[in-house]
């Protein structure tokens, strides 16, 4: 069970992951979840082509996420996985914050 101030601790992140990704969700991008954890954040990207511009979006996405971090600073990590997400590891994947119509 999640204490309450884990809870806030994770709905604070999920919502500054969603600041930092404002105007970098491509068309090719499918989905975007954060998985919070003690002293890591990490964002994972599913998208139909692994580009450049994929890379360097992720790349912004998490350097604009570690920069909302005031007091705290977990370590901030991104994958991206070509593909769409696995619905039956959807849980493992922390918080879906974005998935393509």
């Amino acid at each position: 069970m999640t204490s309450p101030e884990a809870l806030r601790r994770e709905n604070e992140i999920v919502l500054d992951a969603v600041q930092a990704l404002l105007g970098l969700i491509s068309s090719n991008v499918v989905a975007v979840a954060v998985l919070v954890e003690a002293h890591r954040v990490e964002l994972t990207f599913w998208v139909r082509r692994h580009t450049t511009e994929i890379e360097e979006d992720a790349e912004q996405a998490t350097f604009e996420l570690d920069a909302l971090f005031s007091q705290e600073h977990p370590l901030v990590e991104s994958r991206i996985h070509v593909g769409d997400p696995d619905p039956v590891s959807l849980d493992s994947y922390g918080r879906m914050i974005y998935w393509a119509k």
